[in-house]
């Protein structure tokens, strides 16, 4: 493998012929989109036409790898997916830590692209410059932890790096996920869905290769030098103790914690579901992404009467937040249980947790009845109703058929839409906006949906005025830039705590070679928030698109240190748009597209 971050290799496999070629990355992509989720982006915009049916033969699933991924600098593990989404139609990527992305780094690849339809189900394997396309009947149908189990059976190699689906996935489920090594997933916009409709049921990697780096010294010192910092870092400390659960406490105090189906954001039993009491109750022991030295992961176990013994990795804060508080669920039977059954059939617990928490809320209200649902009476705090609707969703049975479909489709077909929260079709994250503005145009603008990582503007906000419009337009685009960029260059955004742009620029120019200044490298991220904006407006989506639901607008927060506060839409997307250099449609301007060199790539 060359030095230099970039291997300049990319897979592509045509599942439909049965072909596979090794091909260059484009050196102008990586001029001006580096890798991960930017190179994903440039090859997403130029290949997979607006009018591509996302479970349809024509979309792609690009996995793509940032410079630093494989290299020595702690936390640099991220690898991208970028697809047109089956849950929302619009553009979507989705990042995962763990070892599958340096492994197929050290096969030798900067990405991988697959397009097309197997008529049989199939698993890839890659072992360095070897790339098959085998049968994969006798997995169709397994859950995830059997399928990990028979594939490392199989080949005979206990540390091959996976990435899969469950029968979520293979049911085309849209919010399944793809998930890595057991416990890491592609988990947003339901790549696990564009995954089962191509019949491509695993993709198994061997690299025996090595990142060198261009200057291999200098990438070593400031290793070295970063893993001082994160093991010195107060938050990274909390999050090395407590895992991403550390965030609990803070954020259900200030009152923007997701609860009964946004209804509220502090939830009373926050505490029995907290940092604390989780590594009081579960943790049995911690789990690293590759060259990660916070081990945010957890190792949990706990014996649940009817269920038996549950062990994950987990509960993260999001799941903890999305099928529990969003639930009213605060026994920890019932969100291990909850997250073990996402894991098993491979679903995003997010959306499923808020799709559930949908249910839950109709019912109640007297909006849906029993006879609709099964038979089942799920309330918030019915941990059993969570865990059987999980299921049903997993097997596309009887209700979970329709719920699989998503929040947004679900709540239309019930008669509840304006139950569903969600932007785009794209379930929120577990901090309600009322508390935190500049989340709502984080939700609002975000190219897939209300994803928080677009623009996690959270800590920030909190150190200043959370509940102020002006100057947030300007906050929003810049980590908006800020994370592009992170995630272009392969780093866990986890390291953004610690980790400086200009220490990570360092480790990009000791990797590569290139030069680049902080500025330069906010261009490539401003050019990336860009190309993915193209993409949407030109399946027709502007400003009606990026409007929160009825909720946020209109009924203020009951309780809490939020209490009264609702969004000021409007405001805060007209500040945005002209922030962002594009018209009060929220299009880009012809003047933004020709600064930006975009003008020949989207002709």
């Amino acid at each position: 493998m060359q030095a230099g971050g970039f291997t300049r290799k990319m897979i592509r496999v045509n599942l439909t012929e049965g072909k596979i070629m090794i091909e260059d990355t484009p050196s102008e992509a990586v001029k001006d989109f580096w890798g991960g989720r930017g190179l994903g982006a440039y090859y997403l915009y130029r290949e997979v036409p607006v009018d591509t049916d996302p479970l349809g033969p024509e979309n792609k699933l690009v996995f793509t790898i940032g410079p630093l991924a494989g290299t020595m600098a702690p936390g640099s593990n991220k690898v991208n997916v970028t697809f047109k989404s089956p849950l929302t139609g619009t553009y979507s990527y989705s990042l995962c830590g763990g070892h599958w992305g340096p492994e197929l780094k050290f096969a030798g690849y900067d990405g991988l692209i697959v397009e097309g339809k197997s008529d049989q189900p199939v698993y890839l394997l890659i072992d360095d410059n070897q790339v098959e396309v085998r049968p994969a009947g006798h997995l169709w149908g397994l859950l995830i932890p059997d399928t990990d189990a028979l594939l490392r059976e199989e080949l005979g190699d206990p540390f091959v790096k996976v990435a899969y689906i469950g029968p979520a996935g293979e049911k085309l489920n849209r919010m399944a996920c793809i998930t890595s090594d057991r416990y890491r997933e592609f988990g947003r916009g339901g790549a696990g869905a564009v995954m089962g409709s191509k019949n491509l049921k695993a993709v198994v990697v061997r690299g025996t290769g090595e990142v060198k780096g261009a200057r291999p010294q200098e990438l070593a010192t400031l290793a070295e030098e970063m893993a001082r910092e994160l093991r010195r870092h107060s938050t990274a400390k909390a999050r090395r103790k407590y895992g991403t659960a550390e965030m609990v406490q803070g954020i259900n105090y200030l009152g923007f914690w997701s609860t009964r189906n946004f209804s509220s954001g502090h939830f009373e039993d926050g505490e029995k579901v907290s940092g604390p009491a989780m590594k009081n109750d579960l943790v049995k022991g911690d789990a690293s992404c590759y060259a990660c030295p916070v081990a945010c992961g957890k190792r949990t176990a706990m014996h649940i009467g009817k269920y038996g013994r549950v062990a994950l990795e987990g509960p993260e804060f999001e799941s903890i937040g999305l099928l529990g508080a969003n639930c009213g669920v605060s026994q920890w039977e019932y969100i291990m249980k909850a997250t073990e059954v996402c894991d098993a059939y491979g679903m995003d617990t997010m959306s499923c947790g808020a799709t559930v928490s949908m249910v839950m809320e109709a019912f109640e209200r007297g909006r849906v009845a029993s006879g609709q649902l099964d038979g089942l009476e799920p309330r918030f705090g019915d941990g059993e109703a969570l865990v059987e609707l999980l299921i049903r969703m997993g097997e596309r049975r009887g209700i979970g058929d329709l719920l699989a479909e998503g929040v947004k489709a679900a709540a239309e077909s019930l008669g509840v839409p304006d139950l569903a929260i969600h932007v785009k079709g794209l379930p929120f994250a577990t901090y309600d906006p009322r508390g935190c503005k500049g989340m709502a145009l984080t939700y609002g603008t975000s190219p897939k949906g209300a994803h928080h990582m677009v623009s996690p503007t959270m800590g920030p906000e909190i150190a200043g005025d959370r509940f102020a419009v002006e100057g947030k337009g300007t906050l929003v685009r810049t980590v908006q830039q800020y994370m592009a960029v992170v995630d272009s260059l392969g780093f866990c955004s986890s390291m953004r705590f610690v980790l400086s742009l200009e220490k990570q620029l360092q480790v990009f120019r000791a990797a590569t070679g290139l030069d680049c200044t902080e500025e330069e490298a906010m261009r490539v991220g401003e050019r990336i928030l860009n190309l993915e904006r193209m993409y949407n407006v030109r399946l027709g989506l502007d400003r009606r698109h990026d409007i929160l639901p009825r909720r946020f607008l209109e009924e203020p927060m009951p309780e809490g240190l939020s209490k009264g506060q609702l969004v000021e839409m409007d405001a805060l997307l007209d500040d945005y748009y002209a922030v962002m250099g594009w018209d009060q449609k929220g299009i880009p301007t012809g003047e933004k597209i020709r600064e930006l060199e975009l003008e020949t790539l989207i002709e």
